[in-house]
């Protein structure tokens, strides 16, 4: 099996950092191979990170993100957080001053990416480092903020609780999303009983087990999608019984079906 690189992250502080008068900067990285890029933050930077090929996970301290192409991750300043790039991948870091981030960077989430945005991403990449101020390339850069804070939030994460017993159940899943068992069957593994679980779930997670069980399905399945793979052989692969019947769940939690997904992904 071919091994990931590991890789420091890169000081992207150094590349012409933001500042309060020119508040975004985008930066382009190309993975030529798998590569996981170890625990760091950007203490003083909010980012938004965007992959144009490829996807990339993203795991925080309480969840743990995937990133197709046609979605961005947007962290505020100082989460730690680490990525791993399966496969070749081509990225596009906004990075955005601190002081920009407070109205509309509160928390992670993942963002569709609209054509537009798109398109105001990369036309920003293409200013100059000391555009001038007020100027057109500064009025794009308003534009994109504004964009970046009204698009639409996307459910491609999944919690991490912080319970040990709660997160070796977790962590198996996330490791083997078809894994069929019962809350009862995890007794063992967690060392607590199923009701005891399930009050865990309910209280750390927010959601019961089994709508924790087809979030970490569903983002497998993003995975897999985007990778190129059949719908069919993805539903297989999950465990479903038909492949109607994934598409149902796909669909109930994407908004959207699987088919079209990887048809807008590829």
């Amino acid at each position: 099996m071919k091994q990931s690189r590991s890789l420091q992250a890169s000081s992207l502080a150094d590349r012409t950092p933001p500042t309060e008068l020119r508040p975004v900067r985008v930066h382009a990285e190309h993975h030529v191979e798998a590569a996981d890029v170890e625990p760091h933050c950007h203490t003083d930077l909010g980012q938004l990170l965007a992959t144009t090929h490829g996807v990339i996970r993203v795991t925080t301290e309480d969840n743990q993100w995937l990133v197709p192409p046609g979605r961005a991750l947007l962290l505020p300043p100082g989460v730690v957080h680490a990525v791993h790039s399966p496969k070749e991948s081509r990225l596009r870091a906004v990075l955005i001053a601190p002081k920009m981030c407070r109205d509309f960077l509160p928390a992670c989430r993942i963002i569709a990416l609209t054509t537009l945005l798109q398109a105001l991403i990369d036309a920003v990449a293409r200013c100059p480092a000391d555009y001038p101020v007020p100027s057109p390339a500064s009025r794009m850069v308003a534009v994109l903020l504004d964009q970046i804070a009204l698009a639409h939030s996307e459910p491609l994460g999944v919690p991490r609780p912080s319970d040990a017993r709660l997160r070796r159940v977790t962590d198996a899943l996330m490791a083997s999303p078809a894994d069929g068992r019962s809350l009862s069957e995890w007794q063992d593994v967690a060392g607590a009983s199923s009701r005891t679980l399930a009050r865990l779930f309910e209280a750390e997670v927010g959601i019961s087990f089994s709508h924790y069980r087809r979030q970490v399905q569903m983002q497998a399945a993003v995975g897999m999608l985007a990778s190129g793979l059949p719908v069919g052989e993805v539903a297989h692969t999950l465990g479903y019984s038909t492949a109607s019947a994934f598409s149902f769940a796909f669909r109930k939690t994407l908004g959207s079906p699987p088919g079209r997904f990887r048809d807008q992904v590829e």
